[in-house]
């Protein structure tokens, strides 16, 4: 399933807002984005046709609640990653993610947890995913 970014921004007001009117969603994103009420209806109306959001009418509003949860949501964005980088490079992106992100000293005790973790099951040598890769021309600097 591919959910645009706009999509993104919109399922995140869902997230945490379940049952929320698309006035609701506008008030919410209204200023971080110069969208129409139109422009969130039509984002409104593909994440139900993804079957991301639900819809439920009740008098003249509808209300929109989420199928996809946050954590399905995570799941398949971890995956397009996973599927479009190559595994060389995937801990040099983990690293610019951490790199650019900020962190409580929980959030940090965790990561270094599952760090130690993985340690008990390390790869002599990453395999390529690139695509035809010789590794030659490619860029993963294997």
């Amino acid at each position: 399933m591919k959910i645009s970014n706009a999509e993104w921004q919109v399922m995140k007001v869902v997230w945490a807002k379940n049952g929320v009117t698309s006035r609701e969603i506008m008030a919410a994103l209204g200023g971080k984005f110069d969208w129409t009420p139109s422009t969130v209806k039509t984002l409104l109306s593909r994440l139900v046709e993804k079957q991301c959001l639900t819809t439920k009418k009740e008098g003249k509003k509808f209300y929109y609640s989420y199928l996809l949860s946050e954590e399905e949501g995570i799941e398949a964005i971890i995956t397009d990653v996973n599927e479009k980088t190559c595994a060389v490079k995937l801990p040099y992106m983990i690293a610019e993610l951490m790199l650019n992100s900020e962190f409580t000293a929980k959030d940090l005790d965790y990561l270094e947890a599952i760090v130690q973790e993985k340690r008990s099951s390390v790869v002599e040598e990453l395999t390529c995913t690139c695509v035809q890769c010789d590794c030659v021309n490619c860029k993963c600097q294997k």
